[in-house]
């Protein structure tokens, strides 16, 4: 009789482990991460879309890869979210599902310290801002949380209205300059044709820095010199026109149309 009930107790056992893993073990890739939805919890505050503090929905943080135990399906649904990959040559824009309310006189989220994007509660606890960010991914791969970002790349960008060939760095050949029109910043003062040129901005690749410091929208006094440039189009528009030749024996007379009046 033992000889029969030991081998259906171990069995039963294995049987159990077996049914606490499948309930409570998900296992992501190194290619993936997991984002974690959960089943109960307190309601979202209105107008929220991420859990921050475990209320039911989507949650801030993603599962790293490995083992995760326990996540127990009766409680959290998990779905296996593929890393985002920005291909060398090609920028990516975001735009940000949840967060603080955009100010009416700004167009495009402000630049907060997120590890470009992949920390959704830094992003949310620090301010970041709902709508299309001004920060920008370069090439690289990144994990994101699909539900807090939609991330535009060259790969779907026409699913979002978007000319592919926008996400691309911008390149301003030699002989050539990019001349500049701002779509963000304080208003052009009154009687310029153009902004003022400020700093630190690193020609327009740091959006951020050239709105704090006052920078205007519209066409820039600065232009972009021969070189690879991370722009975001949202931000900024470049037309690309061949630099001025002066012909030996000649001089060049400048009329500006920036700056105190005469």
């Amino acid at each position: 009789m033992l000889a029969v009930i030991i081998p259906l107790v171990i069995v039963a056992v294995v049987a159990l482990a077996v049914l606490v893993l499948w309930l409570g073990l998900r296992v992501i890739h190194e290619d993936e991460s997991g984002l974690v939805v959960n089943k109960t919890g307190e309601p979202l505050a209105p107008g929220r879309l991420i859990a921050l503090a475990g209320e039911a929905g989507y949650q801030a943080e993603l599962l790293p890869p490995g083992w995760h135990f326990p996540l127990w399906r009766f409680l959290h649904s998990v779905e296996r979210v593929p890393l985002l990959t920005v291909r060398p040559g090609e920028i990516a824009l975001v735009v940000a599902n949840d967060g603080a309310t955009l100010p009416t006189e700004r167009l495009l989220g402000r630049v907060v310290d997120c590890e470009h994007f992949q920390n959704a509660i830094a992003f949310l606890r620090k301010g970041g801002e709902r709508g299309r960010q001004l920060d920008l991914l370069t090439a690289g791969t990144y994990r994101i949380n699909p539900a807090l970002f939609t991330v535009i790349t060259a790969q779907n960008a026409l699913q979002h209205g978007t000319d592919p060939r926008r996400l691309r760095v911008t390149q301003v050949p030699t002989d050539t300059v990019g001349i500049v029109t701002a779509l963000d910043g304080r208003t052009i003062a009154a009687g310029d044709l153009a902004g003022g040129m400020v700093f630190e901005h690193e020609s327009f690749q740091k959006p951020q820095a050239f709105i704090a410091h006052g920078g205007c929208r519209g066409l820039q006094e600065d232009v972009l010199l021969a070189g690879a440039w991370n722009i975001n189009p949202w931000f900024a528009e470049v037309e690309q026109i061949p630099m001025t030749e002066i012909p030996i024996g000649y001089v060049g007379v400048v009329v500006s149309y920036v700056g105190k009046e005469h």
